[in-house]
């Protein structure tokens, strides 16, 4: 048995609202401000606006050009950092208690005078631009970016950045989009550390509960009309000569945080794929020798949970690993169901190491973040534990069935195709040529 912590939650008069998970171990204060608008809402032509925008706000504010702002904070024994993900836009800071009103002063003009100079652009954009070629050369990001465009078509996920926008975007584009999207009527405070929330709540209410709600309607994120559908299992090959490894990559579309079978669903995950003991590392790894290791999980977010399961392996093993992967993803629903003993030590794992995540503020702040942000019940996260031990094996191999269904798998390989071509064709499953940005393309 085992107590989570509550964390103490408030808003400015503003409305802007406020979490605080307290730690009183250390002298720390970790603030992070959250808005609930990342990638998915770049305009069509500027994939990548988003997490450009953020990038730039801490390269001029107010008065500090980027090395002064770094240099300020460097004074305070502080740090500051922004960016945006596909859900969230995030400006955050850390800071010893003492320093703490100072660096809130900071975080502030970050948000408010963000100056987005010409100068720091050009050279970001040259940095992105180096990034995404060198994306284009590495096997495993490759299998990432060209999965993404497969299984999203083109939105969401698979938006994906381009030589072409990096080159348009202006420091205009992204004062639109800053205007638009980092407004308080959505955002979050998350604060852990050494501070409650009766100390806290003074302080930003200093700095920003004069911030005026936009008044408009917040966006709406994606629903799941705007993905694919996949009628049949198909296997796409993005050639890389030369490669001494092969990539592997097999997909699906699962259920979602805070469905009645997540927690059984997340069980089978980890007697086939989700941890070191999993039936496919075992497989691959230690039995066969073919990898460093091979992991199963699920990618979640405003859309169905997305299950992957993941290998790079070498060269010649390319097709038998493949064909073992998707045999221990078919064993619990053929001749090999879960057991008793799987089941159990899965969920000991589990039940052993999750409080142990709570060491750090940050993790119940993300936790609570995802509930706000997804719109999870209120026992989500206190309910874990219990549901997980519930778990039995008819409920386990029943959430491995209702979910994986092995006629509709999509599989991403990155290797060369000159040598393993010919024997993934064997396997039985179409294979479609595509390139890096997952466009087919003809072989």
């Amino acid at each position: 048995p085992w107590e989570l912590p509550s964390p103490a939650t408030g808003e400015l008069s503003n409305g802007l609202d406020v979490v605080v998970v307290e730690n009183h171990e250390v002298p720390m204060v970790y603030v992070r401000l959250v808005f609930p608008e990342g990638g998915w809402s770049d305009p069509d032509d500027l994939p990548g606006l988003a997490s450009v925008t953020m990038d730039m706000l801490d390269e001029g504010a107010g008065d500090w050009d980027a090395a002064g702002l770094s240099a300020a904070l460097r004074r305070l024994g502080a740090n500051l950092g922004t960016g945006a993900g596909i859900d969230t836009a995030t400006v955050s800071a850390s800071c010893l208690r003492d320093q703490l009103e100072a660096t809130l002063d900071i975080l502030a003009t970050v948000v408010f005078e963000p100056t987005f100079p010409e100068d720091a652009w050009a050279v970001l954009r040259e940095q992105r631009l180096a990034e995404l070629a060198a994306v284009r050369n590495d096997p495993r990001r490759i299998a990432h970016r060209a999965s993404s465009a497969i299984l999203y078509g083109g939105q969401y996920l698979g938006h994906l950045d381009s030589e072409a926008a990096y080159r348009a975007m202006s420091p205009d584009d992204m004062r639109a989009w800053a205007a638009e999207h980092l407004v308080p009527d959505r955002a979050t405070f998350l604060v852990g550390g050494d501070v409650t929330l009766d100390e806290v709540k003074p302080l930003l209410e200093a700095r920003f509960g004069d911030w005026k709600p936009s008044g408009e309607p917040a966006p709406e994120p994606p629903d799941e009309s705007a993905l694919p559908t996949f009628d049949s299992a198909t296997l796409y090959l993005v050639d890389k000569p030369g490669a001494a490894q092969s990539v592997l990559r097999v997909h699906e579309f699962v259920g979602r945080r805070g469905d009645p079978d997540e927690a059984a669903f997340s069980m089978a995950n980890r007697v086939v794929g989700g941890q070191f003991t999993a039936r496919i590392n075992m497989n691959l790894r230690e039995d066969k020798g073919w990898t460093y290791g091979a992991r199963s999980t699920v990618q979640h977010n405003h859309l169905p949970g997305l299950w992957i399961a993941s290998s790079s392996v070498v060269a010649e093993a390319t097709a038998p690993a493949l064909s073992e992967m998707l045999a221990e993803i078919r064993g619990p629903l053929e001749d090999r169901p879960i057991t008793e003993a799987e089941l159990d030590a899965a969920r000991n794992g589990w039940l052993g190491s999750f409080p142990l995540q709570f060491e750090q503020p940050g993790t119940l702040l993300r936790y609570t973040l995802m509930q706000r942000l997804y719109d999870l019940p209120d026992d989500w996260l206190p309910g874990m534990p219990d549901r997980v031990r519930a778990v039995d094996t008819d409920a386990a191999n029943a959430a491995w069935a209702a979910h994986i269904h092995p006629d509709r798998l999509q599989v991403v390989v990155v290797g060369d195709a000159a040598r393993v071509g010919e024997e993934l064709a064997g396997l039985g499953l179409p294979v479609v040529r595509v390139d890096a940005d997952g466009q087919p393309v003809e072989p």
